[in-house]
């Protein structure tokens, strides 16, 4: 996997605003800033969005895997997952706190599949404790254009 250091700008607070304005103008949907936050350790499933997704970290460090990229990610620090590329993260500090700026078509549903994904597997390497959680995971994702693509823990090829 090759690994690329985030994009950094000095102004990115200032970058982020314009990309929440451009966000809004390329799609009919619903521009969503969520704020986000996970303990050390905590892997979401892998995932495909047909939206891209942009992350701003806040506090402590996060480890994005972006198709074949991995970028770790400090405070300050933006990374983009564009569409239809597989995705997920992976904390790497104590505790992490990010920002992810995207496109939806229900927030309400957005952040069900959130709360959804943010409790640990038992056991991560078991895969999914159940087919119906991972089809019910999968049936909120799905609300967003969220293919789930393998459990907690999984890395895209």
């Amino acid at each position: 996997m090759r690994s690329l250091a985030p994009a950094t700008h000095d102004a990115a607070t200032d970058w982020f605003a314009d990309e929440l304005e451009a966000a809004a103008t390329r799609w009919s949907g619903q521009v969503a800033m969520v704020e986000r936050s996970a303990r050390e350790g905590h892997m979401p499933p892998l995932l495909r969005r047909r939206e891209a997704e942009t992350y701003r970290v806040l506090e402590g460090e996060v480890a994005f895997f972006v198709g074949g990229d991995m970028v770790w990610a400090g405070p300050g620090d933006v990374v983009v997952a564009p569409s239809g590329v597989s995705r997920t993260f992976r904390v790497a500090s104590a505790e992490a706190r990010w920002l992810v700026l995207t496109q939806v078509s229900s927030l309400e549903r957005f952040h069900d599949f959130a709360r959804a994904v943010s409790m640990p597997l038992p056991n991560p390497a078991a895969g999914w404790p159940s087919p119906e959680e991972r089809d019910t995971v999968a049936t909120m994702g799905a609300a967003n254009g969220i293919e789930l693509l393998g459990p907690p823990g999984a890395l895209p090829s």
